[in-house]
């Protein structure tokens, strides 16, 4: 990718450009700026990683540079074998926001990745909702946002977010369908369907202790690795994390892979292998793994789910696992269909949204997911949300 020069409003010149490892201690002293010590993404915040990211070529890594120093940074992780992209990381000093030079570097990284270098269908981001800034942003570049996620990650308090994602046209020409779902998630994918004109959800009403020894690092990513290679994993999918966890029963009969990075209580279900007699019992083994996650200090814990698994949604549902958002053509697999995902997520934090802002269509995302809790029938009361003139 070619760097260019964008001008800002005041006239100064800013190099855009791929980060190299050398960049590596500027990029970590803009993000101390920036959240004041407060970021936890380890990709920022640990020298080796840092690094290894900025070597990586699934990893296009976009700086800006003013005078020799690096006044803004995104993140772009790309998936070849599912033709899948995450952007980010976003980082600008306050100087530097009155322009476009995030729009435009993150403008540059779309258009490189969707369409110059064609190596994803889709890619999508989680912004935080403290304000409307982020989303709003996004939507300028084409995103659209397709969940939200209560309580998902804590800096100085808990924090909202919202999950948003832009299509190449070819993310929808191999896209399984219809979704099969149980009728407690197919509020999140109408919301869907209506913005993108997609078929009805086939439903079906899918009528709701083990004890788990836990295995750290390698083991454990090994471990997955083989057990996917077989195809033995019932659940295997959740794209740019790698397993650090295994929590197992003694005969081997569930193995569950958990994803664990950070200092903020988040965890990812990466992959979960139950033989068949278990798979009857799946609900009690998803409490269980919430339940051994906790001990580990996890104290948010998500899960990607077939959108075409009624059962699996049900069983999900019923341990307590929310629902979050619908990600439609996510997975591609080996046949070249594309599959849509349900993104869900089990949490022990009070749900908080006294600092939320959010648009109308991610307060109906919200509306559903508050239809699955106790507060289904109160109306929450959240500060600055309204039209703020978007959809």
């Amino acid at each position: 990718m070619n760097a260019q020069t964008l001008i800002l409003p005041d006239g100064r010149q800013a190099l855009m450009r791929r980060a190299t490892p050398e960049d590596a201690e500027g990029i970590f002293l803009l993000y101390q700026a920036v959240y004041e010590g407060t970021y936890t993404l380890p990709i920022v915040n640990l020298r080796e990683e840092r690094r290894a990211a900025l070597s990586d070529p699934g990893t296009l890594w976009l700086v800006d540079e003013i005078d020799g120093r690096i006044v803004g940074s995104v993140i772009f992780s790309v998936d070849g074998a599912i033709r899948c992209g995450k952007v980010f990381a976003a980082a600008v000093v306050p100087e530097c926001r009155r322009g476009e030079l995030m729009f435009e570097t993150l403008r540059a990284g779309i258009d490189h990745l969707l369409y110059q270098d064609g190596s994803v269908d889709v890619i999508y981001a989680t912004t935080r909702t403290q304000s409307v800034a982020p989303s709003r942003l996004l939507r300028k570049l084409g995103f659209v946002s397709m969940g939200i996620f209560p309580n998902v990650h804590r800096l100085i308090d808990y924090e909202t977010h919202g999950l948003m994602a832009i299509f190449h046209p070819a993310a929808w020409e191999k896209r399984s369908r219809p979704p099969v779902l149980i009728p407690e998630v197919n509020g999140f994918y109408e919301i869907v369907r209506d913005t993108f004109g997609l078929e009805p959800a086939q439903i079906e009403a899918v009528t709701d202790r083990l004890k788990l020894h836990v295995t750290r690092g390698d083991e454990a990513r090994h471990e997955y690795e083989r057990l996917r290679a077989a195809g033995e994993l019932v659940w295997y999918f959740f794209p740019f994390h790698r397993p650090n966890l295994m929590f197992s029963t003694e005969s081997g009969s569930v193995q569950a892979f958990l994803n664990r990075e950070g200092k903020d209580g988040h965890g990812v279900v990466v992959g979960l292998k139950i033989d068949r007699e278990s798979v009857a019992h799946l609900e009690h083994v998803l409490e269980v793994v919430f339940d051994t996650a906790c001990t580990l200090g996890i104290e948010y814990l998500e899960i990607l789910v077939d959108a075409y698994s009624p059962k699996h949604q049900r069983a999900a549902l019923t341990a307590g696992y929310l629902p979050c958002g619908y990600f439609p053509s996510f997975e591609l697999q080996p046949d070249g269909q594309r599959r849509d995902y349900l993104i869900l997520a089990k949490t022990m934090a009070p749900l908080n949204f006294s600092n939320v802002q959010m648009t109308p269509r991610d307060r109906k995302f919200l509306d559903v997911y508050l239809l699955n809790t106790e507060f289904r029938n109160l109306v929450v009361q959240m500060s600055g949300t309204g039209s703020h003139g978007e959809d």
